[in-house]
């Protein structure tokens, strides 16, 4: 096995651990939601920081499973313009919006970095609403950088990959009818 076939299968690891982790957070979730119900519909005291867990699990959830989303193309992105587009244009064009994909997750990993950082150095930056608990701010922000970051780094894989993201197959049954008639009427307009 080459040297950067275990680079990949370790990077792919990690971001199925980023992915099995927020599923499991998700389950958490649903569990602490089943807690908090039951003991406040009883009238007992419960742990308040579980209401906290669960806020701030939608962001860790939303950036530990998006760039296993990017790497399996589970993510959503609309296929009409690559699949109207010749075969010769369309692994360019794909590789084109992937690059996109990346520059603008490199503009949100360069600025949430600098509020992640921000965050850390300022000793008073707790989350308001949840002062009572302590919560710095940075123990969210972190999930942005990272996030973003690992997200672009699996856009540039598709943009220097063997695979593009797109497989220029857009609609289901019917709709594969006007595909074909939208890709004939840009052929002819050339």
């Amino acid at each position: 096995m080459t040297f950067l076939r275990v680079v990949d299968r370790a990077w792919a690891g990690l971001l199925w651990s980023m992915m099995a982790l927020a599923a499991l957070y998700i389950g958490f979730i649903m569990l602490a939601i089943v807690y908090m119900t039951i003991f406040r519909t009883a009238g007992w005291a419960y742990n308040q920081f579980v209401f906290t867990l669960i806020e701030y699990g939608f962001l860790y959830i939303l950036f530990l499973g998006s760039p296993w989303l990017v790497r399996t193309r589970g993510h959503v992105y609309i296929e009409l313009l690559t699949a109207a587009v010749p075969e010769g244009g369309r692994a360019v064009l794909s590789r084109g919006i992937a690059a996109l994909c990346a520059a603008i997750c490199l503009i949100w990993v360069w600025y949430t970095w600098g509020i992640f950082i921000e965050h850390v150095e300022d000793p008073l930056a707790f989350d308001e609403l949840r002062d009572d608990r302590g919560m710095r701010l940075w123990t969210v922000t972190v999930a942005y950088p990272v996030g973003f970051l690992f997200m672009a780094i699996e856009f540039v894989r598709f943009v220097f990959g063997r695979n593009t993201m797109h497989s220029g197959e857009a609609g289901v049954g019917s709709d594969r009818v006007e595909l074909e008639e939208t890709r004939r009427s840009l052929t002819e307009a050339r």
